[in-house]
């Protein structure tokens, strides 16, 4: 087992561990909200991609899955921004005032 090679070398480790401060310190501090919020977005994007290469490439598994939880928490978040813009001011022309236009 002496010859076996580590996981992550310690170059690789110390890469890791540099950008891990990056994302998690510097980049809250220096960007503005908007910027930070993109950021988020495109972390997200990026992790679905990986465990999709992952799953796919390395494994040759075609999941699926991952795309209905990502499809589903899209869908659910888009519900809860429509609830939360919708207010009576908003929606005074409908039958039913304060309440988004799916569930009118």
């Amino acid at each position: 087992m002496t010859n076996a090679k580590a996981f992550l070398n310690r170059r690789d480790l110390l890469a890791l561990a540099v950008l891990a401060l990056l994302i998690v310190v510097i980049l809250p501090l220096s960007v503005d909200i908007f910027r930070l919020n993109l950021i988020g977005k495109y972390l997200t994007y990026a992790f679905i991609a990986i465990g999709l290469i992952l799953c796919w490439g390395m494994g040759g598994i075609l999941s699926l899955g991952q795309g209905i939880f990502f499809g589903l928490g899209g869908y659910c978040m888009a519900m809860f921004l429509k609830l939360e813009a919708s207010t009576p001011e908003v929606t005074k022309i409908q039958s039913t005032p304060g309440i988004p236009d799916f569930m009118d």
